[in-house]
């Protein structure tokens, strides 16, 4: 017969009778052990009574004789401070009641979890019980909110090749050799023909929390397909673009023109000065003293010599631009300017300025340089071309193999040199905000002699009237102060993306400027990049 009872009710164990009364056991530790010894041995022992139970009282008959109870798994969720993951923390049964997935998904509910329950994981996690000792305690992730997917912005895909594709792609002679200058036919298109095809924007996917609180996503942006010169939407088709006239066609960032093209084999003096609406391709070179001038592209697949190239796109000259050497104070005889992006073979004592990229395929060679964006010597993702003396004059980015040379040529870099520009235009925001404080000063003691103006008709138009312009006064400040903010953000991201990046050779006489920092190099480094960091130039290796 068992000595001891349970209460199914109660979930406590009981000895049937006092130990003094049965004679056993004598101590705790023999009590504690035939617990152990029994069905109850996972119970949780209630040690106070225990030791009660053998201290010797003349009223040990009121004593309790319960020494165990069983104890129900709890359970208990955690959700973070950002209402994304929820922690389920478990302590196993002592004899008690394992937590059931009903009661699990109360627990749940109870906290207000309702949105991105995992019901495997938390299958997983309750199984854990059958595993586990009695009494332990573990936890597992068993609910995740889901972030808001940002859609995709409205896309362009260009449809036909423009002159820059034909001049990147040389055809290749019947001995399998590459011809620089057969470049195959010229790229035309006629009316109707498919030229950039829109992709729409995609609004995204909305998110949520574990407490099905929704996470608006943000949309792509839904920028439109822009008809040029020459060209026009689908009217079947809106988010087609089509060629509205012959010509030669050129890609622009949400869309393309079609220009009138005009082609030479050589400009020199029996062709004159070229000036032309649209875009030019010369088969040959640019002779010494000749300019060439034109809205759209320039593609020179020759040399340009000592010559001048405008261009209100993009210029190309396959070969290279050479200009004279020259003495400090002369101007170069080799000058090539774009709005676009510039892309050539080699350059020596040019002048090249451009408002976006500036691409040079193997050498620069004492020419003045200037880009808004990128200079990049040498071919794409691992620049290996030669810089050599001269000046470059603003950049943000420069990528290079090389930098200077041995014999110490003296060689200046100028990086984001449109800082000057924004602290400026900072320094002007500041002013007008001084100036807007004082007017605003004025316009306090203006309502101070008002309210002394002993007419009440007088009075009342006065106060309107400085009502009106305080108002203007707030309305300018806030601007100003939107501007100012926006002044600050763009000094400190040219300051962030502004770099140097050297991937052979740094040699010594190179003199270098990042905003209003200079820094000399005096011996030669390896691979390196050097950037602004922390206000000072830093260099990295």
């Amino acid at each position: 017969m068992s000595m001891f009872s349970f209460d199914e009710q109660s979930g406590y164990v009981s000895l049937c009778e006092h130990p003094r009364d049965a004679g056993f056991p004598t101590t705790s530790s023999q009590l504690i052990e035939l617990l152990e010894q029994s069905p109850y041995a996972n119970y949780e022992y209630i040690d106070a009574n225990i030791g009660k139970l053998f201290i010797p009282s003349s009223q040990y008959q009121n004593q309790s004789l319960v020494v165990a109870k069983a104890v129900d798994a709890h359970l208990e969720v955690k959700v973070d401070a950002k209402n994304m993951v929820v922690e389920a923390s478990l302590t196993t049964a002592r004899g008690g009641k394992i937590v059931s997935m009903d009661m699990a998904q109360e627990v749940l509910a109870a906290a207000g979890v309702i949105k991105g329950i995992s019901l495997r994981a938390l299958d997983t996690f309750l199984g854990q019980q059958f595993k586990q000792p009695p009494g332990a305690h573990y936890t597992a992730i068993v609910a995740h909110g889901r972030m808001p997917k940002e859609g995709t912005d409205a896309k362009f895909v260009r449809l036909c090749s423009t002159a820059q594709d034909r001049v990147l792609s040389p055809q290749a002679t019947s001995g399998g050799k590459v011809d620089m200058r057969n470049l195959g036919a010229i790229i035309t298109v006629k009316p109707g023909t498919p030229l950039m095809q829109r992709v729409p924007a995609t609004p995204g996917e909305d998110g949520f929390t574990v407490f099905g609180d929704v996470m608006p996503a943000k949309s792509g942006k839904d920028l439109p397909l822009e008809p040029f010169e020459g060209t026009r939407i689908d009217p079947n088709n809106s988010n087609m673009l089509i060629a509205d006239a012959k010509g030669v066609p050129v890609a622009l960032p949400r869309g393309m023109r079609v220009d009138d093209v005009l082609c030479f084999h050589h400009v020199d003096v029996s062709t004159g000065h070229v000036e032309f609406d649209g875009s030019v391709i010369i088969s040959g070179d640019v002779k010494d003293g000749m300019r060439v001038k034109a809205t759209g592209d320039i593609t020179v697949l020759g040399f340009v010599e000592s010559a001048t190239i405008e261009s209100k796109s993009e210029v190309t000259v396959m070969l290279g631009a050479v200009g004279r050497k020259r003495e400090n104070v002369e101007n170069f005889t080799c000058n090539i300017t774009a709005s676009r992006t510039i892309s050539v073979g080699y350059a020596q004592y040019c002048h090249i300025k451009t408002e976006q990229d500036l691409f040079i395929e193997r050498q620069a060679l004492h020419c003045d340089l200037s880009a808004r964006r990128l200079i990049r010597v040498g071919k794409a993702n691992n620049p290996r071309g030669k810089i050599i003396g001269g000046n470059i004059l603003d950049a943000m980015r420069i990528e290079t193999g090389e930098l200077g040379a041995p014999s110490g040529t003296k060689t200046r870099v100028f990086i984001a040199q449109y800082w000057h520009d924004l602290r400026q235009k900072q320094q002007q925001i500041n002013d007008f905000e001084k100036l807007l404080m004082t007017k605003a000063a004025a316009l306090q003691q203006a309502r101070k002699k008002a309210n002394k103006i002993p007419d009440p008709a007088q009075r009342a138009h006065y106060i309107k009237k400085i009502t009106a312009s305080e108002q203007q006064i707030k309305i300018k400040t806030a601007n100003t102060k939107k501007k100012k903010h926006l002044v600050k953000i763009k000094i400190a991201r040219l300051l962030a993306t502004s770099r140097l990046k050297v991937n052979e050779l740094m040699h010594p006489g190179v003199e270098l400027k990042i905003a209003q920092e200079s820094k000399q190099f005096s011996r030669i480094y390896p691979p390196n990049m050097v950037r602004f960091f922390e206000g000072k130039i830093t260099q990295s290796f």
